[in-house]
């Protein structure tokens, strides 16, 4: 079996940070989405992993390269233009002909029981299988699911007995690879469709941890969630307390007051009366000055935040400087410039 991970996108949601940094590597509790997404998928044992590249496609290929060892062949597929999730099947439909096949995006978090999910498309004899996960945001669009597991389009279908919200991940066979057209190529034209239609597409509602991080919002929310133990992902650090992680080579002074959850990545420095968190993550090599208070706030890596600041509900990228005495609240710092953040 082979998988697709779909890395292609823009990321348009998540701008200013993906102006710089492709959505398949927001870090989540200091780890790339894609990373933690390559650890998942590891557990099914897999012939070969494809990830499709467009936007800033050299960066996923280094962060990949540079990480853990994989058990299985990656391969990378570049799009000139972007082909949609259809069409990126197409691509590389060669290569997936011989077996069934997942697809995820990798614009999520989860801990999903991947082995299971496989287990439950094969039972059933689906071609497709949709994993769905129950949510009650009206933000995310709900599916319709028959009595007998079955996804209906239609969804004033008297067979309805439940909905659930599509979480990134896929399951199909081959068969449904000469249903694409080439070129660009839309998922649910071109193939949920047509086998909801013939009632051979279904959905496995999953058990876990799932979090769509394609708004800001929800990115923040991700990793909060990760740190306060509500998912089973692995955090990097030494665990002091019940959620609080510290990287063994960074320096917090004595008079440090740090309330949970807080994750402190490697090399970061934090002088004295300074208070963190809660919901705090703050990235590898960062200093941070005297008197600085951060809050619900995620800091990535190799910032410097001058003393006496306060840091509430934002997000400050990769090697910003926030000038001594200064309040950040409720914005993204993106290339020194803040950007309100109107749904937190």
């Amino acid at each position: 079996m082979r998988a697709l991970l779909l890395a292609a996108g823009l990321g348009e949601r998540l701008r200013p940070l993906t102006l710089t940094k492709p959505k398949a590597l927001m870090p989540i509790a200091n780890r790339p989405s894609i990373i933690r997404l390559l650890e998942s998928v590891q557990s099914l044992e897999l012939d070969e992993i494809f990830i499709n590249l467009h936007f800033l496609k050299d960066d996923i290929k280094d962060e990949i390269s540079a990480g853990t060892r994989w058990n299985c062949p990656i391969q990378y597929s570049y799009e000139t233009e972007l082909l949609g999730t259809a069409g990126a099947i197409r691509k590389i439909g060669k290569f997936l002909a011989d077996d069934r096949f997942v697809i995820i995006n990798t614009d999520i978090v989860t801990d999903i029981d991947l082995p299971s999910v496989i287990e439950g498309h094969i039972k059933t004899g689906a071609k497709a299988t949709l994993v769905l996960s129950k949510q009650d945001d009206i933000d995310y669009e709900q599916i319709g699911v028959s009595s007998d597991g079955r996804i209906l389009i239609d969804k004033k279908s008297g067979d309805l007995i439940t909905n659930g919200v599509y979480t990134g991940i896929g399951i199909f066979e081959p068969s449904v690879i000469e249903m694409i057209p080439t070129g660009y190529s839309s998922l649910l034209e071109a193939v949920l469709i047509p086998l909801a239609d013939e009632g051979t597409l279904y959905a496995h509602f999953a058990e876990g941890y799932w979090m769509d991080i394609g708004k800001v919002d929800r990115y923040i929310q991700a990793g909060r969630d990760v740190i306060s133990g509500k998912t089973r992902l692995p955090i990097d650090g030494r665990l002091i307390g019940d959620n609080l992680w510290i990287n063994e080579f960074s320096e917090i002074d004595m008079t440090v007051r740090i309330e949970e959850p807080v994750l402190i990545g490697e090399g970061v420095a934090v002088d004295r009366g300074t208070r963190i968190g809660p919901n705090v993550i703050i990235g590898d090599g960062c200093q941070i000055g005297a008197g600085v208070e951060i809050s619900n706030s995620v800091i990535w890596n190799d910032c410097r935040i001058g003393g006496s600041s306060i840091i509430e509900h934002s997000v400050i990228s990769n090697n910003e400087k926030i000038a001594p005495k200064q309040k950040v609240k409720r914005v993204i710092v993106h290339r020194g410039v803040a950007e309100p953040i109107f749904n937190i």
